[in-house]
């Protein structure tokens, strides 16, 4: 747009956890079919949690990757986003200040925020709206680790459409006016009348933890009317995702048409295939993530880079960023993929990492 400044995604980077549960394990554990899991849910295992992988050591190894990805120093960091889950290390921890003391960030500040599942994609639109109204700010390095598979007991079948809960990292790096991956424009929904439907019903500052609870499960997510969530979630959510896709597009100057790439949080199969239908992408233009399960808000960057090393983003893409998050939260987010110009900007660094090797 003229007279603004573009923010746009300069390098991604996740980290995924070596350890994994599969559906067999699963089914074993809950008494759910492992066939049920792997079609009528749509994934046939999760990365779980290995040693050492704590939801910020997770967040930070993703980020020490993207930082060299990136090609900048540690002081060109102005600022760093936390968009990871509240399941961390420690309770009450910021962990903006850690990111910052880790990656030797001096000159950057830092703040957390939560938007459950949707946290990255709303951190993106937020980096680049912050970096339009501050002209002091070039570089923001978004922070996210996801460790909420330790929040699921196989044990209760009210949770079984959680089971998919991993663990992992995401980061990048939102640029101003980076010559790549330019960062159009987002819409966002959420609706209040699902704030009570899924939560952790002991360990807050209502119902501490008692040994009873312990015994019972109540330091786990649990959902109190599942039939009742999934009857009112299939009348909105849908309808809720398309709302917010059309205007997403709409405000980027775009309709369903213009998307090459659906970067998107697991979800059913079926659904999935629904998206593809409504915005006439084929199934190589978008990325299942079945055999690496829910990894919450990182999910779509793992998913553009899936698809960058299989050859399924190329440039030019118009890129559709979804997520969702309990609570309950509906996000689209649309991103230009490649050079913002016809001409390739030289000396900028790929954007595809390497998920086995860290810096």
């Amino acid at each position: 747009m003229p007279g603004r400044s573009r923010a746009g995604i300069r390098s991604l980077a996740t980290y995924i956890p070596r350890a994994y549960h599969q559906a067999e394990y699963i089914a074993a554990q809950s008494g759910t079919p492992a066939e049920i899991i792997r079609t009528k849910l749509g994934w046939y295992q999760k990365n779980v949690p290995g040693p050492g992988d704590g939801t910020v050591t997770m967040g930070l190894k993703a980020a020490r990757k993207a930082l060299y990805y990136s090609g900048l120093q540690p002081s060109e960091i102005d600022l760093v986003i936390w968009s990871g889950e509240e399941v961390k290390e420690y309770r009450n921890w910021p962990v903006g200040p850690k990111i910052q003391k880790e990656l030797g960030l001096r000159r950057a500040w830092s703040f957390d925020m939560q938007q459950r599942c949707g946290t990255t994609v709303v951190a993106l639109k937020l980096a680049r709206d912050m970096i339009r109204a501050d002209p002091g700010l070039r570089n923001v390095l978004v922070v996210s680790g996801y460790r909420n598979s330790d929040l699921i007991h196989y044990a209760n079948p009210r949770v079984r459409w959680m089971y998919f809960l991993a663990a992992g990292g995401a980061a990048c790096v939102v640029q101003r006016d980076c010559p790549v991956n330019e960062i159009l424009d987002g819409h966002f929904m959420s609706d209040g009348s699902f704030a009570w439907d899924v939560y952790v019903p002991q360990g807050g500052s209502a119902a501490p933890v008692t040994p009873e609870g312990l015994r019972e499960g109540k330091q786990y997510l649990d959902v109190l009317d599942p039939q009742g969530m999934k009857e009112r979630l299939e009348r909105l959510s849908l309808k809720n995702w398309l709302t917010c896709i059309d205007r997403a597009l709409e405000k980027s100057g775009l309709s369903r048409g213009d998307v090459g790439y659906l970067a998107t949080l697991l979800v059913k199969r079926s659904a999935h295939e629904w998206l593809l239908a409504q915005l006439g992408l084929r199934p190589d233009q978008s990325r299942y993530l079945a055999e690496f399960g829910h990894h919450g808000q990182n999910d779509q960057l793992l998913s553009l880079e899936l698809a960058l090393e299989e050859g399924r983003l190329r440039d030019g893409d118009i890129v559709l960023m979804l997520s969702a998050g309990i609570g309950y939260a509906w996000d689209a987010l649309v991103l230009r993929w490649g050079p913002v110009t016809a001409a390739r900007h030289q000396g900028d660094p790929m954007l595809l990492a390497d998920p086995e090797g860290s810096p």
